[in-house]
């Protein structure tokens, strides 16, 4: 079996390694040298730190935390690989359309790795307790997102319904209003948006909360519209690619999102065991009985 594949850059790939063990200041610093790998640093040690807002002796630190004897060392590893960066817009800076599939299909795995960890260092214990209570006691859950976001509605409403759950999911703004408008207390509304920059969803969830609704937001920016429209925020991990709203999808973003849904979904499952546990029950009987799903067949022998 192939081992996955190292990005072309051998200082991305020790970035990707040991981003988790850095710093808030030191991310500062590893964030900026990631989104300019493959670029020369024609810069001090002090004119790099006076840029990006640092001190000199972070700098240092991220240097010597990577695994480079120093600045200088670290300023050589970051031209490595100098070519040619991504053509399209949104894809990371770490795939590169000159690697063949096989070693891009690596690249890929090992960045939404590093990515869905990056969300869960984002997580808040209590948030998502609150958010989980609400999504028990709720009458209704309602989910909104436009474009790739709504995708992830979709199978974010699969979800919840199998578990026995009153979900809608919408994908247009007039729709999205409506719904935030007939919204109570005993409801919540989940928005989904990448740059938190559509501003249909932050209006669907400042109206629901107005109503009394539970709102939650999955968002990259916690500071945008979405994220301060909603009662409960939770951030995906920030990519360093630069994002250019409505052209392509963002590769990074969406697994975090179906990262985050399939938490609060198993969060569900544990803390109401007893009714989630019957309605996965009763929904699995009705399928088998009336769209033919077959129970899986069990080898007897490995079985025994």
């Amino acid at each position: 079996m192939n081992a996955p594949a190292r990005p072309t850059n051998e200082l991305v790939y020790r970035i990707q390694e040991r981003y988790g063990d850095l710093r808030k200041s030191e991310r500062i610093v590893a964030d900026y040298l990631r989104e300019h790998a493959g670029s020369r640093l024609d810069y001090s040690i002090t004119e790099f730190a006076r840029l990006i807002g640092v001190s000199e002796a972070t700098v240092s630190r991220v240097s010597r935390a990577l695994g480079y004897q120093g600045y200088p060392d670290m300023k050589l590893s970051l031209a490595e690989g100098v070519g040619s960066r991504p053509s399209f817009s949104n894809i990371p800076f770490e795939i590169d359309e000159t690697d063949s599939l096989i070693t891009t299909s690596g690249n890929l795995v090992m960045l939404l790795s590093a990515n869905m960890q990056g969300t869960q260092r984002l997580l808040d214990g209590d948030r998502l307790q609150r958010a989980v209570s609400a999504l028990r006691a709720a009458r209704k859950v309602v989910f909104i997102g436009v474009g790739g976001a709504a995708a992830m509605c979709e199978e974010a409403s699969h979800l919840f319904m199998k578990a026995g759950l009153e979900v809608a999911s919408y994908n247009d703004s007039y729709s999205q209003i409506i719904a935030a408008a007939n919204l109570d207390a005993q409801c919540v509304m989940i928005g989904i948006s990448h740059t938190g920059t559509t501003m249909g969803i932050a209006n669907a969830l400042t109206l629901a909360r107005e109503n009394g609704a539970t709102t939650i937001s999955i968002t990259n920016d916690p500071e945008s519209a979405v994220g301060k429209a909603a009662s409960i925020t939770f951030a995906t991990w920030q990519s360093s690619t630069p994002q250019v709203p409505l052209y392509g999808d963002f590769l990074e973003g969406r697994i975090s999102q179906l990262f985050l849904i399939d938490v609060l979904y198993l969060g569900l499952l544990f803390t109401d065991r007893a009714n989630t546990s019957r309605n996965l029950k009763i929904t699995g009987e009705a399928l088998r009985k009336y769209v033919g799903i077959a129970e899986p067949k069990v080898d007897k022998k490995s079985k025994a």
